[in-house]
Parts: structure tokens; sequence; C-alpha cells
């Protein structure tokens, strides 16, 4: 399970990520938003642990997490996208160049510019950058409660997430 959550915590981190993970469960945190690798983690033995210490620490309540997919096998799990470094699946990876999968191939894939504001980025952009948009387009089908929370970690307002849902509810009647 792997949850995640868009906050100001400090004056550096803009998110946190909890993985569960063999024998115990990664709090990874980021100083930006884009979908990249963690800046720092720390290690929990349960997600108990890791979501009190969270709360108590940073201020996270339970219902601020939005529940995430699990990696596949040979990806980073602190990417949201799946992620991976090139070459790992067949035992010869080259450090520092990923591949990220995107419409049901691996595309090769360099982090851009740290991204530690919304300011002047689409709704799209914004969904792209946290590596959200194909989360937020499944829990459109599956969980509008996803979705909302989803539109609400990447800062539209009220009104424009109730237009949205809205549009897709009638685009889905038509």
């Amino acid at each position: 399970m792997r949850k995640v959550v868009f906050q100001n915590i400090d004056e550096k981190t803009k998110k946190l990520m909890l993985c569960q993970a063999e024998g115990g469960v990664y709090l990874f945190g980021y100083y930006s938003l884009q979908d990249s690798s963690a800046d720092w983690d720390h290690f929990s033995y349960t997600m108990e642990d890791a979501m009190e210490c969270c709360f108590e620490e940073y201020g996270v309540n339970r219902e601020d997490w939005i529940i995430i997919e699990d990696q596949p096998k040979n990806c980073q799990q602190d990417f949201i996208i799946p992620t991976r470094i090139k070459g790992r699946e067949d035992g010869n990876p080259a450090f520092g160049q990923l591949q990220q999968f995107i419409k049901g191939q691996w595309a090769d894939y360099e982090i851009p510019a740290k991204c530690i504001s919304f300011g002047g980025h689409t709704g799209d952009q914004r969904l792209l950058t946290t590596g959200l948009v194909f989360e937020y387009e499944k829990a459109l089908i599956e969980d509008k409660e996803k979705a909302i929370k989803i539109l609400t970690a990447v800062n539209f307002e009220r009104p424009l997430i109730d237009q949205l849902l809205d549009k897709h509810n009638t685009n889905q009647h038509l």
C-alpha cells in the first residue's frame, strides 16, 4: 500500500509518501511537487506508526492521505507513475537513466527542474507534474471522493472541482 499527501510540511518539504515495504513502511519526503525520487526518507515498522509520526511531526491527518497504486516489480517505490532504472529488469542497470511506463510502454524519462509551486500551471500540467494524472483518471470512474482529494491536492478550488465532476458525469450519460 502507498499513500501520498501534498502539503507544505516545513520550509522545504512539499509532499510526503508512505510506502509499505517488506519488514516495514518508508516515509519519503520531497522538496518539490513533481513526480521524482525522494529527497529524504525514514523507516517505521508499521503503517500505524508511520501515520502517527506524520500526524505528530508534520500535522498530516489520516483523511489527508491519497491512496495510490503500488509500483510494479523493479520500479522505484518513491515515484507515483511506474518508473524504473533503465536496464534493471534484465540485470544491467544504467543508474541515472530512468524510464516511465506511459500508455502501455516504457519511455525514457528525465526528471524536470524542481517545481515548488503550482503558480502558472494549468490543471492538466498540475496532474502531469505531480504524477497523479492516471490516479485521477481512474478515480473519475471508480471513486469520486478520491478524484476530489486529488484535485484539492493540486490546488483546484471547490467550484472548479464541482464543474469538472459535473462535466464528466454529463459526458458519461451522453
